[in-house]
């Protein structure tokens, strides 16, 4: 379990998770952000900030029919360490479950618990 402790500061919010696994299929707005995460501006800005200094996500500024448009873009670096998290994420789980399954069994045996209630 130390692994997880020693992954980055930007897996530690849900929102900025939120927004990693947002943006790893496509670019999106800043607006379409927002939606997804279900943020106030001042939230929102922070944990984008914070995601940007730490090389996760980039912003592109841009006018677009005539008017400004904001998009993020997952980084190389921020998708590596988005899929490294997962794959971490899911040895954990399937080592719970094994540590689980030999929990419950007696001489090679599953225990099985026939309670009613």
């Amino acid at each position: 379990m130390n692994k997880i402790y020693e992954q980055s500061k930007a897996f530690e919010s849900n929102i900025r998770l939120q927004i990693i696994a947002s943006l790893y299929k496509s670019d999106l707005s800043y607006r379409q952000l927002k939606e997804i995460c279900n943020c106030s501006d001042g939230n929102m800005a922070t944990h984008l900030n914070k995601l940007i200094q730490s090389q996760f996500i980039l912003k592109h500024k841009r006018i677009y029919k005539d008017k400004p448009l904001t998009t993020y873009h997952l980084t190389d670096y921020g998708r590596n360490e988005f899929i490294k998290y997962v794959k971490m994420l899911k040895a954990v789980i399937e080592k719970e479950e094994t540590e689980n399954e030999k929990e419950n069994t007696i001489d090679d045996q599953p225990v099985i618990n026939n309670f009613s209630i």
